[in-house]
């Protein structure tokens, strides 16, 4: 295993709607391609052996869709909106909305499909997905991307595709844990291309610059490097607010606590070093700022049910 290398978010309405029950006409030339039964939750296919050569008409459906164009591109309409895609693009396609797509040239890159039943076990996740700004109606759906992005993309797609084909013990865990990256590398691209909305509250505010510091201590590429802002009192002294008001902030505006916001994004960190690099459990535990392998090994199993060395070695 090698270490990381990159570092680089209704119901009425859709009882409204009548959802398709399967993938038909992904590809043309394929008569029977996987679909996603009732109660599955994720598939993911490559645009160069699944591709797509001819128009689909309007179609609603009951999954959501992530494409990354990595050759060629095409014509979409989503609702009434009309978008000419040109790779290296990514584009996010949400279940309410009917979509068209006309493809022009050689098409390559990667699309997975998935449901909400991928997050049931874990509820916040699913709330997520639900408000995030991509498969929001009326949303830009497509990113441009740069040839960085791209590869980062790429990463996280293959890693996506090798989970998805293998049975190794934890895979659906991987799977939620790189779609997240995928999700949120994604919300961070859309920032400066955001069409213009209403300003943000200073609460709003106060909340995003925690995140943001948060997450700027991420990913972890090196045993030498290490967490430095580890509670709400750490992130209060550098954002100049009072520890209780940061709490009371973050509570109020993203329904999760800071002390939530840190364990889970250290959570997320320590099964990706566990999952593929080949440190030692002790120097995962320094790296994410634990005085003691213990106490990280006492954190690690209270939040997942398993020790870190039973996770990695299972």
């Amino acid at each position: 295993m090698s270490s990381i290398n990159s570092k680089n978010s209704r119901s009425d309405h859709r009882k409204k709607l009548r959802l398709s029950d399967d993938f038909s006409r992904v590809s043309v030339d394929q008569e029977n391609l996987p679909k996603v039964p009732a109660k599955s939750n994720f598939t993911i296919h490559s645009r160069s052996t699944n591709p797509c050569r001819e128009y689909i008409s309007a179609s609603r459906r009951d999954y959501y869709k992530i494409t990354l164009m990595t050759r060629g591109g095409g014509i979409m309409t989503l609702g009434q909106r009309k978008y000419v895609i040109k790779a290296p693009a990514i584009v996010f396609i949400n279940q309410l909305e009917a979509k068209t797509w006309d493809p022009q040239g050689e098409q390559d890159g990667y699309y997975c499909q998935f449901t909400e039943h991928l997050f049931e076990m874990q509820r916040h996740y699913r709330d997520e997905l639900l408000h995030h700004p991509l498969f929001q109606i009326g949303a830009n759906p497509v990113l441009n991307l740069t040839e960085q992005q791209r590869d980062y993309m790429l990463q996280l797609f293959g890693h996506l595709l090798k989970e998805s084909k293998d049975c190794n013990p934890y895979r659906q865990e991987a799977i939620l844990i790189y779609l997240q990256l995928l999700l949120l590398e994604a919300k961070r691209i859309s920032v400066p291309e955001a069409l213009p909305q209403r300003s943000l509250t200073t609460a709003q505010l106060l909340a995003e610059r925690f995140t943001d510091a948060l997450e700027k201590q991420f990913p972890i590429t090196s045993e030498l490097e290490q967490v430095q802002l580890k509670t709400a009192g750490d992130f209060a002294q550098i954002l100049n607010v009072h520890p209780n008001h940061l709490n009371a902030t973050v509570k109020r505006v993203t329904g999760r606590t800071t002390s939530e916001h840190i364990r889970q994004r250290l959570l997320l960190e320590a099964r990706l070093l566990l999952l593929h690099t080949d440190w030692p459990i002790a120097a995962i535990a320094h790296s994410l700022g634990f005085e003691e392998p213990a106490n990280f090994s006492h954190f690690f199993k209270s939040q997942t049910g398993h020790t870190p060395h039973t996770f990695r070695n299972n």
